[in-house]
């Protein structure tokens, strides 16, 4: 079967395994009912893993695949990409905030995915991703902050994590080709595969308020 982008099918393949056994970890780590916002850190890991998944079938396989099927898997993409988003950011909200702020940024949170969803249900636009991430780095950022001083270590990996994120989606839109075969796209994913590991570790620490971070 020919491959049209072996080196995007290959790092997308990678940011899939990688985030689907982090995800796993961190499933095991928030057995716990009051770690639900584990659970949905790990959720959105799982999310991002079925993201990456489906764009490694679109971009390797592209010149074979019935045209049906390509709109299905990069749809795919798209509401998974954002599924990871919306799920990362109520994780946080869970973690930092208590009372009617958590709810409002909960709700704020499905209605940011609800109207993403139904932009992404009309259009197959890979930017509508790229600001609704954009726009969600910020937001955990915002939240990141809120538990500074209560776990800095968690801040510190969250900035890292996000830096690394917030590169590769710079990188894609200005569509930066890194060494030998490596373009804009593989690009991007190296960066986000990295990334990964500091978000399982600031997933590792989301605690509630009234629980101490772990060491």
């Amino acid at each position: 079967m020919p491959v049209s982008e072996p080196t995007t099918l290959l790092t997308n393949a990678v940011l899939a395994s990688v985030a689907a056994a982090l995800a796993a970890r961190l499933l095991r780590a928030g057995r716990s009912p009051a770690r639900a916002a584990v659970r949905l850190w790990a959720a959105a890991l799982l999310a991002g893993a079925a993201a990456a998944a489906a764009g490694a079938i679109v971009h390797g396989f592209a010149p074979v695949l019935p045209a049906l099927a390509h709109a299905v898997l990069w749809k795919v993409v798209l509401v998974a990409a954002g599924l990871a988003c919306w799920l990362l950011l109520s994780g946080s909200a869970l973690a930092a905030l208590e009372g009617a702020a958590r709810v409002s940024v909960l709700v704020a949170a499905a209605i940011q995915f609800a109207v993403y969803g139904a932009l992404v249900a009309r259009s197959n636009d890979i930017t509508l991703t790229a600001t609704y991430g954009a726009v969600t780095i910020v937001a955990l950022l915002a939240l990141g902050l809120v538990t500074a001083r209560r776990d800095p270590a968690r801040l510190a990996w969250l900035l890292l994590g996000l830096a690394l994120s917030a590169a590769g989606i710079a990188a894609q839109r200005a569509r930066v080709a890194g060494p030998g075969p490596f373009n804009h796209n593989d690009v991007c994913h190296v960066l986000q595969t990295v990334a990964l590991w500091p978000f399982y570790r600031v997933g590792l620490r989301l605690q509630p308020r009234s629980t101490s971070s772990p060491a």
